[in-house]
């Protein structure tokens, strides 16, 4: 699965459309004979099945969901499971000591959040790092929608992607700051910025 939220719908026949994937901004089709029953509409949050390696990626079995959000401003002691509709943000003061297993949730570090531990990213799942917030391990994408490493986010290990939709390093508003070595499987689109640091292992 993978989070997004329903961008159009087709006036002839709903079973077709357009969703906008979560941290990533892409749009993509949908085609569901069963969207009628959902309830969807412009604007709402869905969870959806997506094959990223197709030639053109087409939404499938769109299902609503309620965003869960929680902020992590204390230290806590990991493992860490983000799971499906959930965001997970370790921001200023958070700390997670241990690993955090992104399971088609969201999770962020920003304003000097720390992960001391690595971060696995899964079923579609997605990641950012930024405005400062530092990961100390490595992040492992085992199948994710979306890696953003942007705007002074650091990220001091090693970066492993078996399979994704995107890998996101700096922005416009900052570079991201990369540590270790970078090991790419199959992706569908690397964007990296001049901005950007890139020390691998150094």
């Amino acid at each position: 699965m993978a989070l997004g939220k329903v961008e159009s719908i087709d006036a002839v026949d709903p079973s077709l459309g357009t969703i906008i994937e979560d941290e990533s901004g892409q749009s993509y089709a949908y085609s569901d004979p069963n969207f009628k029953l959902t309830g969807l509409v412009v604007g709402s949050p869905c969870t959806y099945d997506i094959d990223y390696t197709a030639k053109i990626p087409v939404a499938t079995n769109l299902k609503p969901y309620t965003p869960a959000t929680t902020d992590i401003t204390t230290v806590v002691t990991g493992p860490v499971t983000v799971n499906p509709g959930e965001t997970y943000t370790v921001k200023k003061g958070g700390v997670v000591n241990g690993a955090i297993n992104v399971v088609n949730g969201n999770l962020i570090a920003e304003d000097t959040g720390t992960v001391n531990g690595d971060v696995t990213i899964d079923s579609q799942g997605s990641f950012v790092v930024r405005k400062g917030g530092v990961v100390n391990g490595a992040i492992n994408v085992v199948n994710g929608s979306a890696c953003k490493i942007v705007n002074k986010g650091v990220v001091k290990g090693a970066i492993n992607v078996g399979n994704a939709n995107r890998i996101i390093i700096g922005n416009t508003n900052g570079g991201g700051i990369i540590s270790g070595e970078i090991t790419i499987n199959r992706v569908r689109k690397v964007t990296i910025t001049a901005t950007s640091t890139i020390n691998c292992g150094g």
